[in-house]
């Protein structure tokens, strides 16, 4: 995986008092264009405190351009950010 560090447009799902899961998502790629992807399958998702602000790694796997891709998301909960960080 390349590391991306973009922000995202995240639609996601909130459950009592859950973490939030990611349902899909809209980024801009390098030439400029929009791209929609929806998350198929949350492969694991790790808790991590990067100087002392909390956030969620999630590892997750989707079909992109007919091929499946893995790719990380990661959500900043002091900030209530959402970025796509590996793909």
């Amino acid at each position: 995986m390349k590391l991306v560090a973009r922000p995202i447009d995240a639609i996601v799902v909130f459950r009592g008092n859950e973490r939030p899961l990611p349902y899909k998502f809209k980024y801009t790629d390098d030439s400029g264009e929009s791209c929609q992807i929806m998350v198929g399958k949350i492969i694991c998702v790790n808790e991590q405190h990067i100087a002392g602000a909390r956030s969620y790694i999630y590892d997750c796997q989707s079909l992109i351009d007919d091929v499946e891709k893995r790719y990380q998301l990661r959500y900043s909960v002091d900030q209530c950010s959402w970025m796509l960080y590996k793909l």
